[in-house]
């Protein structure tokens, strides 16, 4: 890792240099130098494992590991910072964060919002209608939730919660142990982590229908759209090598 960022750390003065050569003989300079750092949320919640940071630093998550990826071959350097979901989306709308993951499918009628731009899809993410296995018969379509009180993580996004009761919770996990108090009847999870909390915590579970399904992408403030050319370039590559399978493998996901 080390090594990694002392590449990425040369190569950045390097780009730099050529930048400045480029740039000695125009008159009038470009609105916004391009930048080299990227800041991007790791902590999220820790329980939306293994997607989330969750504290380990040989594996802090798929997350975590696809975007360093990422940003490591488009050349771009990244802080990382430790906001929680609802404060994250602030801090995002704010210019205080720059890029991160994001599905269409989130939102209703996939609008991601207009400061926004998208890269390629890097993979794809379904989330369930999860409940008790004694409820799951009343929940076979994702209109089942509709009226109801539904089990949700502060800050996230649903394509639907205007048809729904929200019931924030901080984390996925807490969302299993308010199924199992019974503070609800479905929360909507990805089913990985799903399966993981319900281990955890000895509650069955049951997978009742999908909630949504979709492609995830990097989602960039609108002022980074020159970006989007390199960070798709490098979101390719990583594909077709298959690092990006290596990072799910290693987490035991597909």
């Amino acid at each position: 890792m080390k090594n990694r960022h002392r590449q990425l750390q040369t190569l950045i003065a390097t780009v730099m240099a050529m930048f400045i050569l480029l740039s000695v003989n125009i008159d009038a300079a470009p609105e916004r130098p391009m930048p080299v750092t990227l800041k991007y949320n790791l902590a999220g919640t820790g329980s939306w494992v293994p997607y989330g940071f969750f504290g380990d630093v040989d594996k802090p998550g798929i997350f975590a590991e696809v975007i360093a990826a990422i940003l490591d071959r488009a050349g771009y350097s990244f802080e990382f910072y430790y906001y929680p979901p609802k404060r994250a989306d602030k801090a995002f709308d704010e210019g205080l964060l720059d890029v991160d993951f994001m599905s269409s499918a989130w939102f209703k009628d996939g609008d991601i919002g207009d400061p926004y731009v998208a890269s390629s899809t890097i993979f794809n993410l379904t989330e369930y209608i999860v409940t008790l296995p004694e409820n799951a018969h009343g929940y076979v379509t994702p209109s089942s939730i509709h009226g109801q009180r539904v089990g949700t993580v502060a800050g996230y996004d649903y394509h639907d919660d205007d048809k729904f009761i929200r019931v924030d919770f901080f984390s996925e996990a807490r969302l299993i142990k308010g199924l199992q108090m019974l503070r609800f009847r479905s929360v909507i999870l990805e089913g990985v982590t799903a399966k993981h909390w319900s281990s955890h915590y000895d509650v069955p579970i049951a997978l009742a229908s999908v909630h949504s399904e979709g492609e995830v992408f990097l989602r960039l403030r609108k002022e980074f759209s020159d970006l989007l050319p390199s960070l798709n370039e490098a979101i390719t590559a990583l594909k077709n090598e298959g690092e990006i399978d290596r990072i799910f493998q290693k987490y035991a996901v597909k």
